[in-house]
């Protein structure tokens, strides 16, 4: 026997997916974004919502193994970062905005706050962050950069 939802249950959840959509921070174009994130269940869901917002994502545990691409933005786990392959995406990534990742916050930072911009990232989010938070962070690193 195979599950099949009722037709009224699929329009409620069409419909509940574009209400969605339609409340998600858009950012004009498509972004080729780099994902180092080491939490394998975290990476997949941040990748599939930027997917699902129209973005290419690279995704990669480790710094090391991301390759250099043309990029328009990168989302790093920072905490789990090392120094050293911080200096690396830097310096394989000049100029392209980054948003950081981190489990060890309280609340996230927006764009543009203090504490941001002394660790060089345009956005840190603390984890879990809601698509929305991200999206609108993606959104918001996009627009800085163009």
């Amino acid at each position: 026997m195979t599950s099949r939802r009722h037709p009224a249950v699929r329009q409620w959840h069409l419909k509940k997916r574009r209400l969605l959509a339609d409340r998600m921070p858009r950012v004009r174009s498509m972004l080729k974004v780099v994902l180092i994130e080491e939490d394998v269940a975290m990476q997949a869901l941040i990748a599939e919502w930027l997917t699902q917002a129209g973005h290419r994502v690279e995704s990669s545990r480790r710094a090391a193994a991301v390759p250099a691409v043309d990029v328009d933005l990168l989302i790093v786990d920072l905490p789990r970062l090392r120094v050293a392959d911080a200096l690396d995406v830097r310096a394989r990534y000049p100029g392209v905005p980054v948003i950081g990742l981190s489990a060890q916050l309280a609340r996230s930072l927006p764009a543009g706050s203090e504490r941001a911009r002394s660790l060089g990232v345009a956005a840190l989010l603390s984890k879990p962050c809601s698509a929305r938070e991200l999206l609108s962070a993606v959104a918001d690193a996009a627009g800085s950069r163009h």
